[in-house]
């Protein structure tokens, strides 16, 4: 758990912690040095050990923690800071059940009877692995599915990704003509949650919204965003939503940006939790 030490940047505000968060401590050159440092505290303590079993088994860990990571839709910067891009593999929620119970049970086995331990961490493993499997598989299903009841030719007019609170649920982004849609897909049955304008690049508020400190935030935050002109005659506004994370008939994480009658950025709010007040950007 060492790895999730970035809590502290909790006490700069909650955007710089979900800006911070799975950053520069979860990639491979700090894990290493975490290993490093904490086999040789745990050598002192334990001198008899060799050094080398005690830094693999340690390196084992803090890389495993960063593995686990990559499996939700948040990801982590594993290749920090030879890339910004936070790697996910879509699979599983946050807190997947099946997996956190598979390797809580085997830790409870191995402080219980250590002689079992080998056997009750390969078999939570294994569990895992096939559990992912039955997963990916299931996505891919899935697509398939909605490829089929939308009349959608092109896999990449489909996204699926894992539900946030529901493990054995399925969100859907499709990309069909003029909307884009998010939906639920629940015992193969899905639902249209919202559906959104096409992504205008060529309107020159969403261009200039886009050259904004908003749209380099949802950059490095989220590989799944949408741009959304809400401008009216009295007012010019640019919504920006993450699409990974949708609860209680809304996304979680939006941001708005506000031009003049000119087209230039006066103001700019990300809003980090729902019904909160916004976080208001500065340059």
């Amino acid at each position: 758990m060492l790895p999730d030490l970035d809590i502290i940047t909790h006490v700069k505000g909650r955007l710089n912690y979900l800006l911070k968060h799975r950053g520069a401590s979860h990639s491979l050159i700090a894990l290493s040095a975490m290993a490093l440092g904490l086999s040789t505290v745990l050598y002192l303590v334990f001198p008899t050990s060799s050094w080398a079993t005690v830094f693999f088994w340690t390196l084992a860990g803090t890389v495993s923690h960063s593995v686990m990571d990559l499996l939700n839709s948040y990801g982590a910067e594993l290749f920090w800071p030879f890339s910004r891009k936070k790697i996910t593999l879509d699979m599983i929620m946050l807190t997947d059940p099946i997996v956190l119970c598979s390797l809580l049970v085997s830790l409870f086995i191995s402080l219980k009877a250590p002689y079992y331990a080998s056997i009750s961490s390969l078999a939570a493993f294994t569990l895992s692995g096939i559990y992912l499997g039955y997963r990916h598989f299931g996505r891919l299903k899935t697509r398939k599915s909605l490829m089929e009841i939308y009349r959608l030719n092109d896999f990449n007019q489909v996204k699926v990704l894992p539900a946030m609170y529901h493990p054995f649920t399925w969100n859907f982004i499709l990309f069909k003509g003029d909307n884009v849609r998010f939906g639920i897909i629940r015992n193969k049955v899905p639902s249209i949650c919202r559906v959104l304008p096409k992504f205008d690049g060529d309107n020159p508020l969403v261009s200039n919204a886009l050259e904004g400190n908003l749209a380099e935030i949802f950059n490095q935050f989220t590989p799944y965003y949408h741009v959304i002109d809400h401008s009216s005659n009295t007012e010019c506004k640019v919504e920006f939503l993450d699409l990974r994370y949708w609860s209680k008939g809304g996304f979680i994480y939006t941001g708005h940006v506000f031009l003049n009658a000119e087209g230039e950025i006066s103001q700019e709010i990300f809003n980090p939790l729902p019904n909160q007040e916004g976080v208001l950007l500065g340059y």
